[in-house]
């Protein structure tokens, strides 16, 4: 029992022992002392005794405070920042302020930090040097296209459209109508315009006022419905009469998918043209040497010829190895590239592959923005996903978006072996589509200055690996407002925790459970007080894996009025969820989407409070076990008071997408849960049973701070 208690708590138990004892042994000696010396000395030993005995107490208290502060704290706060550093977050850095007493301690441990970072470092240094480029991309190639050559297609805040034109309907290759009234999502996909839209909206609330409505235009790079056809547009705000307020928004686009593969044909041509020409120069040097050997020839007349046509064969293998070089800096320079999410690709792949009986696929991971031709990538995951399939029998697949120092990587997971990379070098000459118009893959990761390998990944997991570089633009929340918005308060009401039952998975372990992330969006944050929920959002985790691509997300009509403090808050407005369902038809919806799973959130409380309150009205219950990771963060970091999911975020090194929205917090919280079973199982923490004791006796402690 005693080895599970903080450091802190053992020296006060020590000194508080000390406390005790002293007194007690002092009064015995008095004791004995009156005893010899008879009743009238009684009285001044007594006196004395008191004196000597408060005075003691009050040194060992004072000792017990110089340590606590001294020493103790400062321990607990290094042992923390530690295991943070070693099991969750190289990033983190040494925050104890030592003081006197251990600064040659912290002075140590920093510079234990600082070697492992340098360590790490060369070792991510070394995996990149093969794929970091010697400059920075010249440029990007943006095509602008004008009036109604292009489709347009006009929507209102909800997403519906308004107004179309003929072209829109050829690009997507439509037959019929769009339809008004349906949502846009139907037909391209939704996170480019949701983040375009975000943006926009702030740029429009930022704007000094008085002036007028240029800049309120932002690029997109998107996909249609299926999959199969790549969009480059524009997104532009339509604002009122007072040009104050966004009404609608215009996008104007156009199909990109067969310039890219014209493109892709003319590079080819012209590498075929270059490499052509190397046949004739080895022939070349072949007759050179037959004629350099002629015995008819005279010592003069061969030294001249030979000259001569030596000379020339270098100069023209030298032409042409310049003319190669710089053919590779010139694709790879003007290839059209934009920043992409990366949920948008591997949505497009999976998709794909789902649609084949023999082959299933899974997104998974922390959605990130990177820099790339997304539909070449599109392609080249499928072909070698297919690849992988024929090599080895391998039907079940996790496709995955990894940010790392310099480069995001998509990563194919696979149950099995690795894939020899002789194996895999043998794929890259072979075109991906069919005829003459489909790139190799090495043409795909030449134009990204890339590269493949294989490597184990533990478990008996293998992955391919593919570097791509990051967004050029900055495209995480933080820094796009001027201030960061307050976070909800902590509650800590977990009487209605308390009455789940969660003896079906108390002993398993937290790393074999399988759990459903969640988040809601609200009126207010008073749910006994008549706010209700506004949106809802889930994203399951699964043998430690996040299944980006099985999340749920509804917005909800609240039936009242949404404040506009809190429209600044999530940016939800009452014309966004005029018409979308009530809580009683979501409700029952997400119920079964949560299945038998274990829910966490950030502030579990506060959400689940809002989810109790309407138990009743949905004829349904959730008794799933309930995880809060802000009792988590403050058990495993209970050095700090800072546990806001911002807080939580930096700490784990999670870049934060789409915060403010349910499911954007509900993909951050899901990232910072899985270091947190790390950091859980580095302290003994391994089962649902322990997890839920040790946040109930954080919460216990937070109630009770709150007092005073």
């Amino acid at each position: 029992m005693l080895d599970k208690l903080h450091l802190r708590a053992r020296i006060f138990l020590l000194f508080a022992l000390v406390g005790v004892a002293v007194p007690v042994l002092l009064g015995g000696g008095l004791w004995l002392a009156s005893d010899r010396l008879g009743e009238g000395a009684a009285g001044p030993l007594v006196l004395f005794g008191g004196g000597a005995g408060f005075a003691i107490v009050g040194v060992i208290v004072w000792a017990w405070q110089r340590f606590d502060t001294g020493v103790a704290a400062p321990i607990q706060t290094l042992v923390r920042d530690l295991q943070t550093i070693v099991h969750a977050n190289p990033e983190h850095r040494v925050t104890t302020e030592a003081g006197p007493i251990l600064s040659q301690l912290a002075s140590a441990a920093g510079e234990v930090v600082e070697a492992l970072t340098h360590a790490r470092g060369e070792v991510a240094d070394e995996v990149d040097r093969a794929t970091r480029t010697i400059e920075a991309q010249k440029g990007r190639l943006e095509v602008i296209l004008r009036d109604l050559y292009e489709g347009v297609v006009i929507c209102n805040l909800n997403h519906e459209i308004l107004l179309y034109n003929q072209r829109a309907l050829a690009i997507l290759h439509l037959s019929g109508e769009l339809g008004l009234g349906r949502s846009l999502f139907s037909i391209m996909n939704r996170q480019p315009f949701l983040h375009a839209l975000e943006q926009l909206s702030l740029r429009l609330a930022d704007r000094p006022e008085g002036s007028d409505a240029q800049g309120l235009t932002t690029p997109v790079i998107c996909a249609s419905a299926d999959g199969r056809h790549i969009l480059e547009g524009r997104v532009s705000l339509i604002l009122d009469s007072e040009q104050e307020t966004a009404t609608g928004y215009v996008v104007t686009f156009d199909d990109v998918t067969v310039k890219l593969a014209t493109l892709g044909k003319r590079d080819r041509l012209l590498r075929e043209a270059i490499d052509g020409l190397r046949g004739p120069v080895a022939n070349l040097r072949a007759a050179t040497e037959m004629l350099v050997s002629d015995p008819d020839l005279s010592p003069e007349e061969r030294g001249t010829f030979e000259g001569v046509l030596s000379e020339e064969c270098t100069t023209l293998s030298a032409q042409l190895e310049r003319l190669g070089q710089e053919y590779r800096d010139i694709i790879a320079s003007h290839w059209p590239m934009s920043d992409v999410y990366s949920a948008n690709v591997l949505n497009c792949v999976t998709r794909r592959l789902n649609e084949e009986p023999e082959i299933a696929a899974v997104m998974t991971g922390i959605p990130a923005w990177l820099h790339c031709d997304s539909h070449t990538i599109v392609e080249l995951l499928d072909y070698l996903v297919h690849k992988i399939n024929a090599h080895n029998g391998v039907a079940s697949f996790d496709l995955e978006a990894a940010s790392g120092q310099r480069r995001v990587y998509f990563d194919l997971i696979w149950q099995g072996p690795v894939v020899p990379n002789s194996v895999i070098e043998s794929w890259l000459d072979e075109s991906l589509g069919e005829g003459d118009s489909g790139f190799t893959a090495r043409e795909i990761l030449e134009r990204h200055r890339s590269e493949l390998w294989c490597e184990a990944q533990g478990d008996g997991r293998s992955r391919l690996r593919l570097p791509l570089p990051p967004a050029i633009d900055d495209h995480t929340d933080e820094g796009s407002r001027g201030e960061r918005l307050a976070s909800r308060p902590e509650f800590y009401d977990f009487d209605l925790l308390n009455r789940i039952d969660v003896s079906a998975h108390a002993d398993r372990p937290l790393r074999d459970l399988t759990y459903v992330v969640f988040d809601t969006e609200t009126t207010g944050l008073e749910p006994s007080n008549g706010d209700e929920i506004i949106s809802i959002a889930g994203v399951r985790i699964v043998n430690r894996r996040i299944l980006t691509g099985e999340s749920f997300s509804q917005m909800v009509n609240p039936g009242r009025d949404i404040p506009k403090a809190s429209i600044k808050f999530h940016g939800i407005t009452e014309e966004m969820v005029r018409n979308e369902p009530p809580i009683g038809t979501v409700l029952p919806q997400f119920h079964r989407y949560v299945g038998d799973a274990v829910l966490v959130a950030h502030n579990a409380a506060f959400d689940m409070k809002f989810l109790e309150l309407k138990q009743d009205q949905c004829g349904l219950r959730f008794a799933n076990p309930v995880l809060d990771t802000v009792l988590l963060s403050a058990f495993l970091h209970d050095h700090t008071s800072q546990h806001t999911l911002d807080d939580v975020a930096e700490r784990f090194g999670i870049k934060i997408q789409g915060r403010h929205t349910a499911l954007g917090d509900a993909i951050v919280t899901a990232g910072a849960f899985l270091r947190m079973i790390d950091l859980l199982e580095a302290q003994g923490i391994r089962t649902l049973a322990e997890a839920l004791d040790s946040s109930s006796q954080m919460a216990e402690i937070r109630r009770q701070q709150a007092r005073y």
